[in-house]
């Protein structure tokens, strides 16, 4: 996937995946009270949707090609994490 892509997988469907993944890290969040947390899933994805949006209809697309190796790296990190992650919960499983 690459940086055009994911802003238009960010601007449509994907941004509910994306937030509400990225949300559960947050200490507070899992325990919220479950329309407060529909509300903020909501507001959240409504930001990063027009955002990305917004990016991929104004920000030229020669600026948004030169980001592309820096969310590249990124995309490898994330790729990785859930790597390492998967392997880790299959090697506790084995023990």
């Amino acid at each position: 996937m690459d940086i055009n892509n994911a802003l238009v997988y960010l601007s449509g469907v994907g941004v509910i995946v994306a937030v509400s993944w990225l949300w559960e890290f947050f200490g507070w969040f899992p325990n919220a009270d479950p329309k407060n947390k529909k509300l903020i899933l909501f507001g959240i994805s409504v930001v990063t949707a027009l955002s990305a949006y917004a990016i991929k209809t104004y920000v030229p697309v020669e600026v948004i090609n030169q980001a592309g190796p820096f969310f590249g790296i990124v995309a490898l990190i994330f790729a990785n994490l859930f790597i390492a992650e998967g392997f880790h919960k299959v090697t506790k499983l084995n023990e």
